[in-house]
Protein backbone atom coordinates (compact mmCIF):
# COMPACT_ATOMS: atom_id res chain seq x y z
CA UNK A 1 0.00 0.00 0.00
CA UNK A 2 0.82 3.13 -0.32
CA UNK A 3 -1.17 5.48 1.72
CA UNK A 4 -4.81 5.36 0.56
CA UNK A 5 -3.44 3.83 -3.23
CA UNK A 6 -2.99 -0.05 -4.12
CA UNK A 7 0.17 -0.64 -5.63
CA UNK A 8 -2.26 -1.94 -8.59
CA UNK A 9 -4.35 0.91 -8.33
CA UNK A 10 -0.79 2.86 -9.12
CA UNK A 11 -0.23 0.75 -11.95
CA UNK A 12 -3.44 1.79 -13.77
CA UNK A 13 -2.93 5.26 -12.90
CA UNK A 14 0.38 5.27 -14.20
CA UNK A 15 -0.95 3.45 -17.70
CA UNK A 16 -3.88 5.91 -17.72
CA UNK A 17 -1.69 9.25 -17.57
CA UNK A 18 0.56 7.55 -20.05
CA UNK A 19 -2.08 6.87 -22.85
CA UNK A 20 -3.19 10.28 -22.53
CA UNK A 21 0.28 11.65 -22.53
CA UNK A 22 1.29 9.52 -25.70
CA UNK A 23 -0.04 11.73 -28.44
CA UNK A 24 2.98 14.49 -27.16
CA UNK A 25 5.29 11.97 -27.19
CA UNK A 26 7.88 9.38 -25.81
CA UNK A 27 9.48 11.87 -23.24
CA UNK A 28 5.88 13.54 -22.55
CA UNK A 29 4.49 9.90 -21.22
CA UNK A 30 7.52 9.40 -18.98
CA UNK A 31 7.48 12.59 -17.58
CA UNK A 32 3.57 12.29 -17.28
CA UNK A 33 4.15 9.15 -15.14
CA UNK A 34 7.38 10.21 -13.51
CA UNK A 35 4.83 13.19 -11.78
CA UNK A 36 2.27 10.67 -11.11
CA UNK A 37 4.92 8.55 -9.25
CA UNK A 38 6.45 11.55 -7.34
CA UNK A 39 2.87 12.68 -6.60
CA UNK A 40 1.59 9.54 -4.65
CA UNK A 41 5.26 9.27 -3.09
CA UNK A 42 4.83 12.65 -1.57
CA UNK A 43 1.34 11.22 -0.08
CA UNK A 44 2.27 8.43 0.90
CA UNK A 45 4.78 10.09 2.93
CA UNK A 46 2.08 11.87 4.54
CA UNK A 47 1.29 8.38 6.57
CA UNK A 48 3.02 7.90 9.71
CA UNK A 49 4.49 4.02 9.10
CA UNK A 50 5.92 5.48 5.81
CA UNK A 51 7.23 9.01 7.15
CA UNK A 52 8.72 6.70 10.02
CA UNK A 53 10.62 4.95 6.87
CA UNK A 54 11.66 7.53 4.58
CA UNK A 55 13.21 9.34 7.46
CA UNK A 56 15.40 6.24 8.02
CA UNK A 57 16.49 6.40 4.64
CA UNK A 58 20.05 6.24 4.21
CA UNK A 59 20.56 7.92 0.83
CA UNK A 60 22.39 10.89 0.35
CA UNK A 61 24.52 13.12 -2.05
CA UNK A 62 27.70 11.19 -2.63
CA UNK A 63 26.43 7.94 -2.29
CA UNK A 64 26.39 6.14 -5.24
CA UNK A 65 26.89 2.53 -4.25
CA UNK A 66 23.42 1.47 -5.77
CA UNK A 67 24.72 3.18 -9.16
CA UNK A 68 26.48 0.16 -10.01
CA UNK A 69 23.43 -2.22 -11.48
CA UNK A 70 21.43 -2.72 -14.79
CA UNK A 71 18.75 -0.89 -14.79
CA UNK A 72 15.87 -1.80 -17.59
CA UNK A 73 13.90 1.42 -18.83
CA UNK A 74 11.10 1.78 -21.15
CA UNK A 75 11.29 3.40 -24.62
CA UNK A 76 9.86 6.29 -23.47
CA UNK A 77 12.39 6.45 -20.21
CA UNK A 78 14.72 5.91 -23.31
CA UNK A 79 13.65 9.13 -24.97
CA UNK A 80 13.93 11.14 -22.19
CA UNK A 81 17.42 10.26 -20.98
CA UNK A 82 18.77 10.38 -24.26
CA UNK A 83 17.30 14.19 -24.35
CA UNK A 84 18.87 15.12 -21.09
CA UNK A 85 21.77 13.67 -22.12
CA UNK A 86 22.04 15.96 -25.20
CA UNK A 87 21.18 18.62 -22.93
CA UNK A 88 24.55 18.02 -21.16
CA UNK A 89 27.28 20.08 -21.31
CA UNK A 90 29.98 18.96 -23.48
CA UNK A 91 32.57 18.06 -21.28
CA UNK A 92 29.93 16.42 -18.76
CA UNK A 93 28.33 14.89 -22.34
CA UNK A 94 32.29 13.37 -22.92
CA UNK A 95 32.63 11.85 -19.94
CA UNK A 96 29.16 9.95 -20.07
CA UNK A 97 30.56 9.23 -23.77
CA UNK A 98 33.84 7.67 -22.50
CA UNK A 99 32.59 5.35 -19.49
CA UNK A 100 29.31 4.33 -21.52
CA UNK A 101 32.21 2.60 -24.35
CA UNK A 102 33.63 1.14 -21.14
CA UNK A 103 30.79 -0.26 -19.64
CA UNK A 104 29.94 -1.78 -23.21
CA UNK A 105 33.22 -3.26 -23.37
CA UNK A 106 32.77 -4.80 -19.90
CA UNK A 107 29.08 -5.91 -20.51
CA UNK A 108 29.73 -7.16 -24.22
CA UNK A 109 32.52 -9.58 -22.64
CA UNK A 110 29.65 -11.08 -20.04
CA UNK A 111 26.92 -13.38 -20.56
CA UNK A 112 23.68 -11.49 -19.67
CA UNK A 113 23.05 -13.40 -17.01
CA UNK A 114 26.46 -12.03 -15.05
CA UNK A 115 25.78 -8.41 -15.89
CA UNK A 116 24.44 -7.82 -12.13
CA UNK A 117 27.15 -9.38 -10.47
CA UNK A 118 29.80 -7.45 -12.33
CA UNK A 119 28.67 -3.95 -10.70
CA UNK A 120 29.61 -1.96 -13.63
CA UNK A 121 29.17 1.50 -12.72
CA UNK A 122 26.20 3.86 -14.49
CA UNK A 123 27.68 5.80 -17.44
CA UNK A 124 26.24 8.59 -15.87
CA UNK A 125 27.81 8.86 -12.43
CA UNK A 126 29.74 11.77 -12.68
CA UNK A 127 31.50 13.04 -9.59
CA UNK A 128 29.80 10.52 -7.47
CA UNK A 129 26.22 11.84 -8.75
CA UNK A 130 23.88 11.38 -11.40
CA UNK A 131 24.80 13.71 -14.38
CA UNK A 132 20.70 13.40 -15.40
CA UNK A 133 19.68 13.29 -11.91
CA UNK A 134 16.45 15.67 -12.93
CA UNK A 135 15.56 13.23 -15.89
CA UNK A 136 16.45 9.49 -14.15
CA UNK A 137 14.14 7.24 -15.26
CA UNK A 138 11.96 5.46 -12.61
CA UNK A 139 13.74 2.13 -11.35
CA UNK A 140 16.40 4.57 -10.42
CA UNK A 141 13.47 6.52 -7.88
CA UNK A 142 12.56 3.48 -6.79
CA UNK A 143 15.97 2.91 -5.02
CA UNK A 144 15.96 4.26 -1.67
CA UNK A 145 18.08 2.51 0.92
CA UNK A 146 18.07 1.94 4.82
CA UNK A 147 21.25 1.39 5.52
CA UNK A 148 24.08 2.64 3.66
CA UNK A 149 26.86 0.32 4.88
CA UNK A 150 24.75 -3.06 3.25
CA UNK A 151 24.86 -0.88 -0.06
CA UNK A 152 28.61 -0.07 0.34
CA UNK A 153 28.95 -4.22 1.38
CA UNK A 154 26.55 -5.12 -1.21
CA UNK A 155 29.19 -2.98 -3.90
CA UNK A 156 31.85 -4.20 -2.99
CA UNK A 157 30.90 -7.86 -3.89
CA UNK A 158 29.32 -9.36 -0.43
CA UNK A 159 27.45 -12.26 -1.79
CA UNK A 160 25.19 -12.11 1.81
CA UNK A 161 24.81 -8.44 1.13
CA UNK A 162 21.81 -6.86 -0.19
CA UNK A 163 20.60 -3.23 -0.90
CA UNK A 164 17.61 -2.82 1.62
CA UNK A 165 14.96 -0.63 -0.35
CA UNK A 166 12.01 1.15 1.29
CA UNK A 167 9.36 -0.81 0.54
CA UNK A 168 7.09 1.41 -0.65
CA UNK A 169 9.19 4.18 -2.67
CA UNK A 170 10.39 0.92 -4.66
CA UNK A 171 6.59 -0.39 -5.12
CA UNK A 172 5.52 2.96 -6.03
CA UNK A 173 7.92 3.67 -8.34
CA UNK A 174 7.96 -0.13 -9.82
CA UNK A 175 4.53 -0.16 -10.57
CA UNK A 176 4.32 3.29 -12.16
CA UNK A 177 6.63 2.08 -14.69
CA UNK A 178 5.31 -1.19 -15.15
CA UNK A 179 1.82 1.35 -16.05
CA UNK A 180 3.79 3.02 -18.53
CA UNK A 181 4.93 -0.36 -19.57
CA UNK A 182 1.76 -1.75 -20.34
CA UNK A 183 0.27 1.64 -21.99
CA UNK A 184 3.38 1.47 -24.54
CA UNK A 185 2.08 -1.92 -25.22
CA UNK A 186 -1.30 -1.17 -25.98
CA UNK A 187 -0.19 1.45 -28.47
CA UNK A 188 1.77 -1.06 -30.06
CA UNK A 189 5.46 0.21 -28.94
CA UNK A 190 7.83 -2.76 -27.63
CA UNK A 191 6.57 -2.42 -23.41
CA UNK A 192 9.91 -4.39 -22.94
CA UNK A 193 13.12 -2.72 -21.03
CA UNK A 194 15.96 -2.55 -22.10
CA UNK A 195 19.09 -1.92 -20.31
CA UNK A 196 20.19 1.65 -19.41
CA UNK A 197 23.92 0.82 -20.59
CA UNK A 198 22.65 -0.06 -23.86
CA UNK A 199 20.10 2.83 -24.59
CA UNK A 200 22.64 5.40 -23.51
CA UNK A 201 25.05 3.54 -26.70
CA UNK A 202 21.89 4.91 -28.99
CA UNK A 203 23.16 8.37 -27.99
CA UNK A 204 26.72 7.99 -28.81
CA UNK A 205 26.21 5.84 -32.01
Amino acid sequence: MAGTATFGDIQERARAEAAKALGKGLPAAARAVIRLADSIAAEAAREPAVAQALAGAACAKGCHWCCHQVVGITAAEEELVLAAVEALAPDIRARVRARQAQAECRLRALPVEKWQAARVPCPLLDDQACAIHAARPLPCRAVLSADAAACRAWHDGDEGARIPLVAVQRGIYSHAQAGLAQALGEAGMPPEPMALTEALALAFH
